[in-house]
């Protein structure tokens, strides 16, 4: 049986907030959650201990090619060892690791869930979260090599994680060919919740009320989660940054990006931009 049930996203594309969501209809019918709580989705399966203990040796030595090859087969037998449907949240661009094979396993993905949010509002997102300037936000979301605990940065307590462009990632995911996946755009999550969350309840079989999804979602507003972070801090935020909850809009680069930073953006990103869908014909003169 196939167990593993991905939550895939480049960075600031709305993943903890669906995370939360989905914890809130699956184990409290649409009641709110403690954002530091959040049970759905952990995210030890990253931390350097337990893959570690796979190992059976110090992973700190690795190179990243190393890394991600045994990394691969943490996850397969991760898969393998789990006797019910398992979420994984993650940010690694699904990336061929050995002879071909992908990192994300196959034989024991049951569901690969790919959020994607317009690259232009991402910049703004990533941004505030890095506490960078925009323009140094748009490098990294072209930075074919950029990678989370990087190994120059020193020893930390969680593995690298390969991330890649942004247009790179989502054609890892996305073009795949072997995996199943369902592709969520964070834009329809904002305009159109009820119906987008109750096709992904059907895709796991497990269909529930509009009544829960609508109760999730009032109880999960941007407003309302940035009160919670605001009141009581959040594990997932970077120390220095303002707030992980930022706006939770969709076309705030409208007003927080110049004409040559869009000109940039769509340079590098324009044909995956208009794969999915995104309006690469803007000028703001």
């Amino acid at each position: 049986m196939k167990h593993l049930i991905w939550l895939a996203s480049y960075p600031k594309s709305g993943n903890t907030w669906f995370r939360i969501l989905l914890d809130s209809i699956l184990l409290h019918e649409g009641g709110p959650v403690d954002i530091n709580r959040v049970k759905t989705a952990s995210l030890k399966i990253i931390e350097r201990q337990q893959f570690d203990e796979f190992l059976e040796f110090d992973s700190g030595e690795l190179t990243m090619q190393e890394t991600q090859s045994f990394k691969r087969k943490y996850y397969l037998e991760y898969g393998h060892k789990a006797t019910e449907s398992t979420f994984i949240k993650t940010h690694e661009a699904n990336i061929t690791v050995d002879d071909h094979e992908r990192l994300i396993p196959e034989q024991v993905t049951k569901l690969c869930i790919y959020i994607v949010r317009n690259p232009l509002d991402i910049v703004c997102s990533l941004a505030n979260h890095y506490i960078v300037s925009t323009d140094e936000a748009i490098k990294i979301m072209g930075d074919s090599s950029y990678t989370f605990f990087r190994h120059e940065k020193g020893i930390t307590s969680n593995i690298p994680e390969m991330i890649g462009d942004w247009s790179m990632h989502v054609n890892s995911w996305l073009n795949t060919g072997k995996l199943p996946v369902i592709l969520i755009k964070y834009e329809d999550l904002l305009s159109k919740p009820i119906q987008t969350l109750g096709m992904v309840m059907q895709k796991l079989d497990q269909p529930v009320s509009d009544l829960i999804l609508q109760r999730a979602v009032n109880n999960h507003s941007f407003e309302k989660l940035a009160h919670q972070e605001s009141k009581h801090g959040f594990r997932e935020k970077v120390v220095a940054s303002y707030a992980f909850f930022r706006k939770g809009k969709a076309d705030s680069w409208k007003e927080e990006l110049t004409q040559g930073q869009i000109s940039r953006m769509i340079e590098s990103h324009h044909q995956v931009m208009n794969n999915l869908g995104y309006s690469t014909h803007i000028n703001k003169q």
